[in-house]
């Protein structure tokens, strides 16, 4: 689970921390006994939240907080030149940060990255407070736990000037990622934390969610089983008072530049040089008579069915794998109600048994007044030019000498203008 994730100088970013401690001192009466999550408790006493959502105005950088998240793998997995976008605004600094803290097994980990658009200044990973090993301009430090018999400190340097630089003496790959992919018996608290970052991080944008990639995910808990996968699907789909049956999904391998059949679209995924997949989803319905009628899925259910289906995959994918789901715009083509029963599936101890967590962007307010989410789970946004786009928790508020409790009506305070980060507009 994620504890920590600052930001700095990234986008409308100058410097940001987003916290996913729970700050509320002591914990609920009776929650060890309640079917809710107000937290999850993972080593060193720290309490981590489950959800966290965050709320601001248009342009405020609530989308950027997501973002973040991503380019941060990206630049961690990939050639991080690749990944550089600082704040446009202030040009007083070349230099991207990004410092994360999470928990593995029993384990804390922080792991912080420092780069230019021309490579990699300083790459870090401690565990338990102690480093593993540091990196900075292409030189490297080793722990004892990181240096063996095979691999001493000359030949692991020999990784960072081959393997990691872009051959003009700049790092641009980051040590985690080339150990991690090649080097996955060096070290096993390495190789833990670069599958993190590869498997466990889950990014929603744009509003891409696929119902059979869903599929292709979650079938993985059912021993490949995609049938099962999707009666799970299916079965929480209806629970939400969505009006299907069945849902069906028949996948074809077609040669490459020839047309799919009838029926079948192109489903963006390519299974080798010379073929592609060809799919049909067949969506079931029952008339007034009884019978049933099949719907082609795509063409014929609404946007919002179509987004929820794939949706409820995706998170159930996160829940049984202890995934980090990051979901940009969460309430797109949703209602609010429906909104607030998926927020639940994180917060349900019956479904979140494997400390997943959920982060995800919104301007739907209504779900401020379900006493779903504490004050530790609230965040707003806001942005000036002087400071970037800046995050306050609901809880954050109390510094502040203001009254906060999770009794409160957070819905009307927000919209008020109580906590800031709401537009003014003036047409």
């Amino acid at each position: 689970m994620i504890s920590t994730f600052r930001i700095r100088n990234f986008r409308s970013i100058l410097d940001m921390t987003v916290d996913f401690r729970f700050a509320e001192g002591k914990a609920p009466n009776g929650y060890k006994s309640s079917d809710m999550l107000p937290f999850v408790e993972v080593p060193k006493g720290d309490r981590i939240v489950p959800c966290l959502a965050l709320f601001g105005a248009n342009a405020s950088g609530k989308t950027n907080v997501i973002r973040a998240l991503s380019t941060f793998r990206n630049a961690v997995l990939n050639n991080v030149i690749n990944y550089c976008e600082l704040n446009k605004l202030h040009d007083d600094s070349e230099t991207t940060i990004f410092d994360i803290e999470f928990f593995i097994y029993k384990d804390q980990f922080t792991y912080s990255i420092d780069y230019r658009k021309d490579g990699i200044r300083k790459e870090k990973l401690l565990k338990n407070g102690k480093p593993l090993f540091e990196v900075e301009n292409l030189k490297g430090e080793f722990s004892k736990q990181v240096k063996t018999e095979n691999y001493s400190k000359d030949r692991l340097q020999s990784i960072l000037d081959v393997e990691c630089s872009d051959g003009q003496n700049r790092q641009a790959f980051t040590f985690l990622s080339r150990v991690g992919k090649n080097y996955k018996g060096l070290n096993r608290d390495l190789l833990n934390v670069y599958s993190y970052m590869d498997l466990k991080f889950m990014i929603l944008l744009d509003n891409d969610i696929s119902l059979p990639s869903s599929v292709d995910n979650l079938k993985h808990y059912f021993d490949g089983d995609q049938e099962k996968a999707l009666a799970e699907i299916v079965d929480l789909v209806r629970k939400l008072d969505i009006d299907i049956k069945n849902i069906e999904i028949k996948r074809e391998e077609v040669e490459q530049y020839k047309e799919p059949p009838a029926n079948m679209r192109f489903s963006g995924k390519l299974l080798d040089r010379n073929s592609y997949e060809a799919i049909n989803i067949v969506s079931h319905h029952t008339n007034l008579n009884g019978n049933d009628v099949p719907f082609d899925f795509m063409d014929e259910e609404s946007e919002g069915t179509i987004r929820i289906a794939g949706l409820i995959g995706t998170m159930l994918f996160a829940l049984k794998g202890g995934h980090v789901l990051f979901a940009d715009e969460l309430d797109c083509s949703l209602h609010p109600l429906l909104l607030r029963e998926l927020i639940r599936l994180f917060k349900d101890k019956r479904y979140n048994t494997k400390g997943a967590q959920l982060v995800f962007t919104t301007h739907n307010t209504d779900i401020l007044d379900d006493s779903i989410l504490r004050v530790s789970e609230v965040a707003i946004i806001r942005k000036t030019l002087k400071t970037g786009s800046m995050i306050k928790r609901i809880v954050d508020f109390k510094e502040d000498g203001m009254d906060v409790r999770n009794v409160t009506n957070f819905r009307k305070q927000y919209l008020d203008g109580f906590y800031s980060g709401v537009p003014h507009p003036s047409i």
